[in-house]
């Protein structure tokens, strides 16, 4: 198996490098080859305190070939292959996209078959399978689709579980964004799961903007109060150039779960304030925020947290601020102090956050007093939120580009606590072409 794996990044490889000159013609001609890609290499490296030093090295190649998206056949290729280099060697890939597609904007009709994800329509995360949908007018995509249950490791296709469904989704001007889906999920060939999916992203002439998903289970074995499964809205006011008033409920796994992890399983960077709207089962707030000058940015906002499980329940307090460009030197700093109170509530939580940039280097230097990780492990069904108090992080984060087609990344995370501390190494190279 981790031959196969090698040669199929391999494979990849050669066909980046071979067609890599007739990628960089921009001109749209018929006659011409399209391919924009990227190559990246990584090392990943973790020391936790009085254990083995962890090391994974990686590759990805991620290519659009054929036409722009939308603009005839395309072909999208993003692969990635990790190989684990300690004591327990291991070889695994990834394929975030593998899938043959159709779209234009003078013709009815939108093709794709593969291993593909379903963000924009369905909100079903990642199908190995195929899509069918037509174009009644230029904005609205009408459709369906079916296929297997398929993550982005390739050695795990459920077999037994199938998915279809049908969807809409309409497309405006000044990104405004509708969806909606009914989906079907089957498991040796019983329902296993039905339900409507919702998402929208809806301005209102640049003064208000509305974001919101949800998902309502329809199958009759669901209680009426467990219906709505998932839920996140938000609302951002903008009535004057200096003010801006923004606030959310979220309920379940508020945000889009499925794009998550998917952006996570690509990068490892650990500590992740996002993480807080999928560890809590209800969240709710306002946010105001004021900007006195351009670039200076202070806000407050009240907040209401529960985990239901662990019976956490938070009555926080945030303060926070921002500044860009200081005094034209190029550094920019950011801060903010969570106050939390409640009968079984989390410690205070605070993060700093400094940053300058060189020109062709851009540099970065947190610390914050809490940990967050989204966890892969095997022995859970699926990837787990982790959220630590008083484990204190520092972090350093640096940005180099060469020239348009070379750049790399160093990190560096230091997370300390008594008997618990860990040293977190992160390299990458980039090419682009």
């Amino acid at each position: 198996m981790r031959k196969f794996c090698i040669a199929i990044v391999l494979f990849f490889l050669l066909i980046f490098i071979a067609l890599a000159p007739c990628s960089g013609q921009e001109k749209e001609s018929s006659d011409r080859f399209y391919m924009r890609g990227a190559f990246y290499l990584d090392w990943f490296g973790i020391s936790y305190e009085g254990e083995q030093f962890f090391s994974q090295l990686g590759i990805r190649l991620n290519l659009e070939m054929f036409n722009r998206r939308g603009s005839g056949w395309t072909l999208k290729l993003d692969g990635r292959d990790r190989f684990r280099m300690s004591q327990e060697k291991n070889n695994q890939v990834i394929f975030y996209d593998a899938r043959l597609s159709y779209e234009k904007a003078e013709t009815p009709m939108y093709f794709s078959v593969g291993q593909m994800n379903l963000y924009d329509t369905a909100g079903i995360g990642q199908l190995l399978g195929g899509a069918l949908g037509f174009k009644p007018t230029q904005n609205l995509l009408l459709g369906g689709y079916g296929g297997l249950e398929s993550d982005v490791y390739i050695n795990r296709v459920g077999k037994d579980q199938q998915k279809f469904g049908v969807f809409a989704r309409y497309m405006g001007k000044l990104g405004k964004r509708l969806s909606l889906s009914y989906n079907h999920i089957r498991y040796s060939g019983m329902t296993e799961q039905q339900y409507l999916y919702f998402a929208s992203l809806y301005p209102i002439k640049k003064l208000l903007v509305l974001y919101g998903n949800l998902e309502y289970q329809l199958g009759s074995n669901i209680q009426n109060e467990d219906r709505l499964s998932r839920l996140f809205l938000n609302i951002r006011f903008d009535p004057f150039s200096m003010i801006d008033v923004s606030g959310f409920y979220s309920s379940g796994k508020g945000l889009d779960f499925h794009q998550y992890v998917l952006e996570k399983s690509q990068d490892p960077i650990l500590n992740d304030q996002q993480l807080e709207r999928y560890y809590y089962s209800t969240q709710y707030g306002l946010r105001l925020s004021i900007k006195p000058s351009r670039g200076l940015r202070f806000y407050l906002s009240r907040q209401e947290s529960e985990q239901k499980d662990d019976q956490i329940r938070n009555h926080s307090w945030i303060f926070g601020g921002s500044s860009q460009n200081i005094l034209k030197t190029g550094i920019s700093a950011y801060g903010s102090y969570r106050s939390n109170r409640g009968e079984i509530s989390e410690s205070d939580s605070y993060y700093l956050s400094i940053s300058k940039d060189f020109g062709g280097l851009s540099w970065n230097l947190s610390f914050s007093n809490t940990y967050n990780c989204l966890r892969f492990d095997h022995t859970f069904v699926g990837p787990q939120p982790v959220h630590l108090d008083d484990y204190k992080t520092i972090s350093t984060y640096i940005f180099l580009v060469f020239n348009r087609a070379f750049a790399a990344s160093l990190e560096y995370e230091y997370f300390f606590q008594e008997k618990m501390n860990q040293h977190m190494f992160f390299l990458r190279l980039i090419y682009r072409k």
